[in-house]
């Protein structure tokens, strides 16, 4: 990796890392795409991977008083069941084809969420579902927060619950990838190195994220959300298109 990779990454990082302490997610839905203009996708993925369960480590310890635990469990325990099928997807699928349907996946959410979609009464095979997907999608494309993200905003979580929630499953679902992707040999101490590398540039901004969300409210964090999921979804349906 050339010195302007490594400042590009850094920059990619610590940005990233600020969104993810605001919103309690968006490091690896925005950091992969922008990651891939400079390096390769599978290297993306694992740094972003090594250094997401990092920053998830670190608020979930901070919000651990907001987690919503029986959501918690959900979530991992269907995470585990999708994850080997995103493995084989990130082994032999076309990763083109992956990040058009993930892009379209993701901005038809923000459509049903925007037109005031509410969740709450719902039973929990929804949560199954869209976590068995974040399984899917954690080891295929390493974004696995987009189909979380749409039941905890449809269920109309409060912004701490959210993050807290988020974060844990994060933490959790991010240690297990990183153990399949350590088995199937696709771990490289290039990649490790460039993780740790850009610990210092991760722990500063989520920082900076920790202040500024002191200042986000209600109204504002949901548009956040839906913005941050926009971004997302363009950048993988671009990335796919072009990439």
């Amino acid at each position: 990796m050339t010195t302007t990779q490594m400042v590009l990454v850094l920059l990619i990082i610590f940005a990233t890392s600020v969104v993810q302490a605001v919103a309690g997610f968006g490091f690896a839905l925005l950091a992969v795409p922008l990651m891939v203009v400079v390096i390769d996708l599978q290297s993306a993925v694992i740094i972003s991977s090594f250094v997401g369960i990092l920053s998830n480590m670190l608020q979930s310890w901070q919000l651990r008083r907001n987690i919503n635990r029986n959501m918690t469990r959900r979530f991992v325990l269907a995470t585990a069941v999708g994850s080997p099928v995103g493995l084989l997807l990130f082994v032999y699928a076309n990763q083109s084809a992956l990040k058009i349907v993930l892009g379209l996946s993701i901005l038809f959410g923000v459509f049903v969420l925007s037109r005031g979609l509410e969740l709450q009464h719902v039973s929990s095979w929804l949560d199954w579902i869209m976590g068995i997907l974040s399984g899917v999608l954690l080891m295929a494309t390493s974004t696995n927060g987009p189909p979380l993200v749409f039941v905890l905003q449809a269920r109309r979580f409060d912004p701490a619950t959210f993050r807290a929630t988020l974060n844990m499953v994060f933490l959790v679902s991010g240690t297990f990838g990183l153990v399949m992707f350590g088995l199937a040999g696709e771990i490289l101490r290039s990649d490790v190195n460039v993780a740790a590398f850009a610990i210092p540039a991760m722990v500063i901004g989520v920082s900076t994220g920790v202040v500024i969300r002191k200042y986000v409210q209600q109204e504002l964090f949901k548009k956040i959300v839906l913005f941050l999921l926009t971004i997302g979804g363009l950048s993988s349906l671009f990335g796919g298109i072009f990439g």
